[in-house]
């Protein structure tokens, strides 16, 4: 996972040999004291087209943190998300590994500290996708009987050992498994896409939850329109 700086000071970070920004500018969060994760490299400046080893076009690489400091010995990172403590006003990565979900504070962007990791619900999975509602995450995987985490985030204020492993604070089991999930933040319903199994299947369609109360999602129903979706099944 790689923190780039450029001209807005975006973070930009780069999961399983891509580049995924991060939906928050720096330039809002004040500077506060933090001790970097010993797994954190040291940043690299752009030159000559380069940061270290990735291209880069008047972009600053800040610090890099490790796979292996994630938690992943074997496998891969394939999402972030982030999240903004409306209460402290830092900011965190929520990174989607092939064995759960990490969570690093990257407010001190040279400096991230890796908080911890809650795992998968089964099994391990290359896909897994986060989405955030008020101060809780919801995370999908194409693992097999994986359901819907919902974890509540402001647990991260309060880290004193790390990396902790966290529990999710619910588990939604009407979906199996999903590519991607949505959340309508106005509405508080999250759709699944590309789901399976479950306790309510919807096919391949979208597969609605109520998360309005984190602790407690509810299946809202499904909707499937033919012609639709990577098999034209909705």
């Amino acid at each position: 996972m790689g923190i780039s700086r450029g001209r807005g000071r975006i973070v930009i970070l780069a999961v399983a040999g891509g580049l995924i920004a991060v939906p928050f500018l720096l330039t809002s969060a004040p500077a506060r004291a933090q001790t970097a994760s010993a797994a954190a490299n040291a940043g690299q400046a752009c030159i000559g087209g380069f940061a270290g080893t990735y291209p880069c076009n008047n972009v600053d690489l800040l610090s890099h943190v490790t796979r292996s400091a994630l938690g992943v010995r074997e496998g891969s990172l394939n999402d972030v998300w982030g999240w903004t403590d409306p209460q402290s006003g830092k900011e965190y990565a929520l990174v989607g590994l092939s064995s759960g979900t990490g969570f690093v504070d990257v407010s001190n962007p040279e400096a991230p500290l890796i908080l911890g990791t809650m795992p998968t619900q089964t099994t391990p999975s290359l896909w897994r996708d986060i989405k955030v509602f008020g101060n809780h995450a919801v995370v999908v995987s194409e693992a097999t009987d994986h359901g819907m985490q919902i974890f509540d985030l402001t647990q991260l204020r309060s880290v004193e050992v790390t990396p902790t492993t966290f529990s999710p604070t619910s588990v939604y089991t009407g979906v199996g498994s999903a590519h991607n999930v949505f959340v309508n933040e106005a509405s508080g319903y999250a759709y699944a896409v590309g789901s399976r199994g479950g306790t309510q299947n919807c096919g391949p369609g979208l597969h609605i939850v109520d998360i309005r109360t984190p602790d407690a999602p509810t299946y809202a129903g499904c909707f499937a329109h033919a012609g639709t979706g990577r098999a034209g099944n909705g």
